[in-house]
Order: structure tokens, then C-alpha cells, then sequence
């Protein structure tokens, strides 16, 4: 576990992928969990879908909660077909961020068709008073396009107005590249970031936020000072992910 260190200021707001606790969510429904992930010290949340619970309850639900919706993993083809409806949605919950997790990136010529239609999504969500992200895993850093990683020229191609980074640490080190110095690399144009810890470099397994490899806190460092305003914390892992969610934050708001 890292050691708490000193002479920094301690994490006062943090939020959750809510895709940590998904296996809760089904359990449960979205109102209490909510109101778990809130008694847990969550700032706020990250919706990686939200089943059929209309905008107006589930504002009532975060409301009552406490907590923020700070953005929404939103798949390529819903951002592509159906974006004037999620922006619509999301903007009722009060978020600024949308942020697409996944998209074509095998080859150069998806690439290039990926940039265009960032570029496009981008612009009008702009111009609704939204930011778009593009949230990373590994393959976008093994596969290499043009001489370059596939990410690092998506990055390139797009325009940095309409298209930010929204890197995950794990996965930047699950494919072999060091963490910090790619988030140094993309941190002028990163609004949002994703914690997500790395038991070993060896297991490359998710574990729990102070249980593994990634300084967190060289991490928030580097980013706070380039504009980053929200940290969200995910794991992808399997076990009791209400307890996990738990201990994490725990940890998190003592860096």
C-alpha cells in the first residue's frame, strides 16, 4: 500500500465509475445504490449505461443522494445515432462530460473514420455546453497505425477543442507504457481521468485503490496543475464490488 504523503492537500472530491459496482446495481436498483456509493464518500458518479430509469428519477435519485453525475461512458454508436437524446438526458443530471470508451481503432483507415466522427461529436456537443472524452484500454497502445500507437495518432487527428483524453493509468500500464509519463504527455487536454489500480505489473490484475502499484498521487500531481477537475475511481474487478468501492475510497480520500 502507498504511504500517505505529506505536504499535499488531501482528495476532497472523488467519483465512481458506476461500472465498479455494476452487480450491485442490478441487485439493488440505481436509488439505493446510489445512496451507498454516496454513505461510501463518493463526491460523485460516472454512468456506464442506466438500464430504463428515466433522467427525472434518476436525478431525483443522485439529488437525494448527495452526489454529482459528472459524466456518462457512452458507446460510439449511440454518440454516432442517437447524441441529441443523450445530451439531452445527461444534461437534465447537471453533467458537462461524455465520454466515448470505446471505438474502432484496429486499423488506419478506422482511425481515421473514429477522428472524423469525434471531430463531429465533439463540435456539437461544444456547442451544447458539453466536453467529449476518449477513454482508452490497452489495444489502442499495442496497435500502431501510421508508425504510431493507434491512440497517439487518434490524439493527433482530432482536434484537441472538441476531443479530450480521458486516459485510464491501468490500462496505459497494462500495455506496457509508463503511466506518468503518458498522462504528462496528455494532460493539457485531460478534464477527466480514470484511477483504476494494478495489483502487479506481473498479474496486470485490478485491485483494490490502495493495494497496488500506481501512485495515485503522482498521478493527481501531474494533472491538477493542467486543468484535470474530476478524478474518477473505477475497478473492473470481480469479489464483493460494494466492499471494494468502499476501501477504495477510504484510501483515496486520505492522498
Amino acid at each position: 500500500m502507498h504511504l500517505v504523503q505529506k505536504g499535499h492537500e488531501k482528495m476532497k472530491e472523488i467519483s465512481l465509475q458506476l461500472y465498479s459496482i455494476r452487480d450491485a446495481i442490478t441487485e439493488l436498483g440505481f436509488e439505493k445504490a446510489l445512496d451507498e456509493v454516496a454513505k461510501m464518500g463518493y463526491t460523485g458518479v460516472e454512468f456506464a449505461g442506466r438500464g430504463d430509469v428515466s433522467a427525472k428519477d434518476m436525478k431525483k435519485y443522485l439529488d437525494n443522494a448527495g452526489l454529482k453525475a459528472v459524466s456518462s461512458h457512452t458507446g460510439y454508436a449511440i454518440l454516432k445515432d442517437e447524441l441529441d437524446a443523450e445530451m439531452e438526458y445527461m444534461g437534465y443530471l447537471g453533467a458537462k462530460y461524455i465520454t466515448c470508451p470505446s471505438a474502432p481503432m484496429g486499423t488506419l483507415s478506422q482511425v481515421e473514420e473514429t477522428a472524423e466522427v469525434l471531430n463531429s461529436v465533439g463540435k456539437k456537443m461544444k456547442e451544447n455546453g458539453f466536453t467529449l472524452s476518449y477513454h482508452n484500454h490497452a489495444p489502442e497502445l499495442w496497435l500502431t497505425v501510421n508508425g504510431k500507437r493507434s491512440l497517439d495518432y487518434l490524439y493527433e487527428i482530432t482536434d484537441p477543442e472538441y476531443v479530450k483524453a480521458q486516459l485510464d493509468v491501468f490500462h496505459v500500464l497494462r500495455a506496457d507504457v509508463d503511466p506518468y509519463e503518458y498522462v504528462k504527455q496528455f494532460a493539457h487536454r485531460m478534464p477527466t481521468i480514470h484511477l483504476k489500480q494494478m495489483m502487479s505489473c506481473e498479474s496486470k490484475e485490478d485491485a483494490r485503490a490502495g493495494d497496488g502499484v500506481i501512485d495515485f498521487r503522482k498521478i493527481i500531481d501531474i494533472t491538477s496543475k493542467t486543468g484535470t477537475v474530476e478524478y474518477i475511481y473505477e475497478d473492473e474487478g470481480r469479489g464483493d464490488q460494494l466492499e471494494m468501492a468502499r476501501v477504495s475510497a477510504e484510501f483515496l480520500l486520505t492522498i
